[in-house]
């Protein structure tokens, strides 16, 4: 009788940050518990980063126990559709160093979870049909305050870059934002301006939340309009209350805390929804990114080596490059 040999896929273990070479968590642990030379890694850190990570299947695990074939995070519908799908079917590893904003991450939210003021870490799902399928949104709002026109929506996120507010410059005679070329100052329609000139004002823009943070806080808002009845049984609302009236995104770090105003839009959260699963529910494997602005994703995949083997080719900004 021949032996099926199962190869295990998802995250499997890290990459030591001495040799790069793949090692087990329990290597890795083991490894920093003797000294881990030249590791910058201590014991505590490997543990909670290895007991922290979250079951590749969560999402699909909660659509089974309701009913729905398939489940997906609003997190998993924000990221490359390529890496999500290669993510299923390879093993990979990761560096500590690289999660370890991650576990850090999870001790701010633990810690702003115990705030009484709204509510906090609520988990909510929505089951619905597309394509044929019984799919399960999942998605978990840092904090949700009910006020007098709505639903009020924060996230958090824990970054060591955070947007920030600046002045820039504008084309009086254009109204446009200028940029810095070969030669200054420059609009893109009356072309290089002295710095100095009176047709060149400034103006301050406010720090702008980043566009997939204001993307997820969106899904957030479907999935409090469709559980608007069990939010209103489980905390006692005197009615179940399905609009959300705002959002923000408080971007935490060293340098200070900034805070981004997020605009609602149901009908693009719709659109951003049918158009991420009519991609993920195909059988195909999702196509590479080509959207520059989204390279960078490339840069930081851990299934990057499968996704170029497939492609037969580089992806990401080296494949700009050479098609240039």
């Amino acid at each position: 009788m021949a032996t099926i040999i199962t190869i295990p896929v998802g995250l499997v273990g890290f990459l030591c940050e001495v040799t790069e070479e793949p090692v087990t968590f329990q290597e890795c642990l083991a490894c920093a518990k003797r000294g881990a030379p030249g590791c910058p890694m201590v014991p505590a850190i490997i543990h909670d980063i290895a007991s922290s990570i979250r079951s590749p299947e969560y999402a699909n695990e909660l659509a089974q126990k309701s009913g729905a074939e398939v489940g997906f995070s609003a997190t998993e519908l924000l990221g490359c559709p390529r890496q999500y799908r290669l993510k299923k079917q390879h093993p990979f590893w990761e560096k500590p160093s690289g999660m370890y904003r991650m576990t850090f991450g999870s001790g701010y939210h633990a810690a702003l979870s115990a705030y009484q003021g709204g509510i906090t870490e609520e988990t909510l799902t929505w089951k619905f049909k597309l394509l044929g399928k019984s799919v399960l949104l999942v998605g978990t709002p840092d904090l949700i305050e009910l006020m007098e026109d709505g639903w009020f929506i924060t996230d958090y996120k824990v970054t060591g870059n955070p947007p920030f507010g600046r002045k820039v410059p504008i084309c009086n005679h254009c109204d446009l934002e200028m940029y810095k070329g070969d030669d200054g100052l420059t609009c893109r329609n009356c072309g290089p301006l002295n710095p100095r000139s009176s047709a060149i004002s400034r103006i301050y823009r406010p720090a702008q939340a980043r566009s997939s943070h204001v993307e997820q806080v969106n899904l957030y808002a479907l999935l409090i309009e469709k559980n608007a009845a069990f939010l209103a049984k489980k905390h006692n609302l005197a009615k179940p209350v399905e609009h959300s009236s705002g959002a923000q995104i408080a971007y935490l770090s060293q340098k200070g805390v900034v805070r981004c105003d997020v605009q609602l839009d149901r009908a693009a959260a719709l659109e951003l929804l049918k158009r991420r699963l009519g991609t993920l529910l195909l059988d195909t494997l999702p196509p590479v990114i080509d959207d520059a602005e989204e390279f960078w994703r490339c840069d930081f995949c851990a299934v990057r080596t499968h996704c170029e083997q497939l492609h037969g080719g580089p992806v990401g900004k080296p494949a700009k490059e050479t098609s240039e």
